[in-house]
């Protein structure tokens, strides 16, 4: 009798739980993967550095901001530590009254101009710093006989940025963010350590599965972070990282069925 009353209490939570999910609209999230406008000194491979101050860039950004505006989101996370939140505060307050010169970077140059259009009081911070060392990884393969993967990977790694840069020398910045945004690139991605990094390594040795546990650890944490930073009323987030985040992070929401994830070229349109 108690098997029975057991499995139809769990039936009735989960009828509960249906419901509530149904009643609840999910939260649409738009990652937004960035190329660094001032590239990371931590970035392994890189892409060409670029200033967007110029006049014909500006209108350029100005088109591409006009697009992500229409997905009204009610937060923008940024590549910025949780602890820098006051100092973005200030500056955000500084940039809305004129008085703060942006700079080169993505946050400075999308993310404030973007917050501004919508008339959001400030933006998110949500990074993470983790552990991320390639070191070990070089020197084990060196020591143990798999410079042939390291260079494999390093082969692949630099195709996949040159057609990143070309890209950018050649086409519009929403282009350029199309392109790092769609399924292959971030596949290509994602494969650079679950490809080839994995391989590292022998026996009981995983310097290589290790350093890609490290990646998802980062990412996991900056997820928590974002989940952390929704509020009751949330409609909308946009994610604006560096697009090397961006298949985790991805796979991360899509199995959260509290969201629904946006595809980066349902907003930015040719």
């Amino acid at each position: 009798m108690l098997k029975y009353l057991s499995g139809f209490l769990f039936f009735l939570i989960s009828l509960n739980v249906t419901a509530q999910s149904a009643a609840s609209p999910k939260i649409k999230v738009l990652l937004v993967g960035s190329i660094h406008f001032t590239p990371s000194t931590q970035d392994a491979y890189q892409n060409k550095v670029v200033d967007v101050r110029d006049k014909e860039r500006q209108k350029k950004l100005d088109q591409m901001l006009t697009q992500l505006s229409q997905f009204l989101p009610n937060q923008i996370c940024i590549e910025v530590p949780t602890k820098g939140q006051s100092k973005v505060d200030s500056e955000y307050h500084q940039y809305l009254k004129g008085q703060f010169k942006p700079g080169t970077d993505e946050v400075d140059q999308i993310a404030y101009p973007l917050a501004k259009r919508l008339k959001l009081p400030t933006l998110t911070c949500v990074n993470y710093r983790g552990s991320f060392d390639l070191e070990p990884v070089n020197a084990y393969a060196k020591a143990n006989g798999q410079t042939a993967i390291l260079k494999a990977l390093d082969q692949f790694a630099s195709r996949t940025m040159t057609g990143v840069v070309d890209v950018q020398e050649k086409q519009s910045i929403t282009d350029l963010y199309r392109f790092i945004n769609s399924k292959e690139e971030l596949r290509k991605n994602a494969s650079i350590y679950t490809e080839f990094a994995t391989r590292i390594g022998q026996g009981s040795n995983y310097p290589g599965t290790d350093l890609v546990a490290n990646w998802y650890s980062t990412n996991l944490h900056i997820y928590t972070n974002i989940l952390r930073a929704i509020r009751p009323g949330d409609k909308a987030i946009m994610v604006l990282f560096g697009y090397g985040h961006i298949p985790i992070l991805k796979h991360l929401f899509e199995s959260n069925t509290q969201f629904e994830v946006v595809d980066v070229s349902d907003v930015l349109k040719k």
